[in-house]
């Protein structure tokens, strides 16, 4: 009886797949509207940049907040589907890295470990514990608020820019074998706040006015990003106010699969990238993570001929690595970069899953691992 009992359970349960499961639709973007959550399988919002404070010391950031639904193959005790306990799980990563010093600090929270999180529908609302992304009284900034150590950083990011819709249809960009996503993107975003230190039960011991730039991603669909090894992503703002984003979906050999990009014109105008408009090489240099056992590439010649653009991409240090497998799963680096060639800036580079597939040792032998973590399965 009790074996009956646990299969009628289980029979209902399945029952109830949340609609979320359905075929996603292909809509067109609405702004500000589309700033805000979606009933969509996976979602997330970046923010990156770089700022200095009064003292002329450099730092760059990153803050992200990432909203899964419980895949719908994933079952606990074997049988009970993981939504049925919990439909969706909040995710937060934060980190500073103090270039002038050459010190990282990272920070991880998730829901499932007791925190709150909340993602509204139809506005700019994402918070986790006391960690947020908010629309400003403005209307038009961002404020985001995250802490690491005994450091806080308060920012208002406003756009100097319309948004850059990717791909095409605009908005909708091809993620390889994974699928499609809906990217948006503020690519150049003023920074003005605070970098609080010393922060404590009884308030903080020092204050420090920064002042910046910024960078949003928001993605969400459908997509599957196990089905591909990793992905590396570039966001490079030059100093002649344009900006440039590639992503490459990397196969378990090493190989790209799938690359394109934006370029984002001074004007705001954004040009479409395939993979013949540029050329991206590592030059060779790595660095291997003594935490993670990772091996990532750390230099990178980028082309991109009918824009002039011919610059190499380095990292302000190399130990900018998040291992995030207590939260999502999943091991990354995500650092700030600085720009040389015919044009000078700053920028983020994001590279995953180097731990699975650590660069130059992985071949056609090499099998496609699973994922683990809200993302995996």
């Amino acid at each position: 009886m009790k074996c009956l009992t646990l299969a009628i359970v289980a029979l209902l349960l399945t029952s109830c797949v949340p609609s979320v499961y359905d075929p996603y639709p292909v809509e067109a973007v609405v702004l500000p509207e589309d700033d805000g959550a979606h009933t969509a399988p996976i979602e997330w919002w970046y923010y990156t940049g770089h700022f200095e404070d009064e003292a002329g010391t450099e730092y760059g950031f990153e803050l992200t907040f990432f909203k899964a639904y419980a895949p719908q193959n994933l079952k606990l005790f074997g049988f009970l589907p993981a939504y049925a306990i919990a439909e969706k799980g909040h995710v937060a990563h934060f980190a500073i890295t103090d270039v002038t010093n050459q010190n990282f600090e990272k920070a991880q929270k998730a829901d499932f470990w007791g925190y709150e999180g909340e993602a509204a529908r139809g506005r700019l609302d994402v918070s986790l514990s006391n960690w947020s992304a908010k629309r400003a009284p403005d209307g038009v900034s961002h404020d985001i608020v995250a802490s690491v150590g005994d450091r806080t950083l308060s920012l208002r990011l406003t756009p100097e820019k319309d948004a850059a819709l990717h791909g095409d249809p605009p908005g909708i960009q091809s993620m390889g074998e994974g699928g499609t996503s809906y990217y948006v993107s503020y690519t150049r975003m003023s920074a003005e706040g605070e970098l609080r230190s010393g922060c404590g039960f009884f308030g903080c011991a020092e204050t420090q006015a920064v002042t910046g730039q910024g960078w949003h991603d928001h993605q969400w669909g459908d997509f599957d990003v196990t089905s591909y090894a990793g992905w590396d992503w570039f966001s490079l703002q030059f100093e002649d106010n344009t900006e440039l984003m590639l992503y490459l979906i990397r196969q378990p050999n090493g190989t790209y699969s799938a690359q394109a990009g934006s370029f984002v014109r001074a004007d705001g105008r954004v040009v479409e990238l395939e993979s013949d408009d540029f050329t991206l090489s590592e030059t060779g240099a790595t660095w291997t993570s003594e935490d993670t056992g990772a091996i990532y590439p750390m230099s990178w010649q980028i082309e991109v001929p009918n824009f002039d653009i011919d610059i190499e991409v380095e990292p302000v240090m190399l130990e900018q690595e998040m291992n995030t497998r207590a939260s999502t799963g999943i091991v990354y680096w995500e650092g700030a970069v600085g720009i040389e060639g015919n044009r000078d800036g700053k920028g983020y580079v994001e590279l995953t899953n180097y731990d699975l597939y650590p660069y130059g040792q992985t071949d056609d032998s090499t099998p496609l691992k699973p994922l683990r973590g809200p993302f995996g399965g």
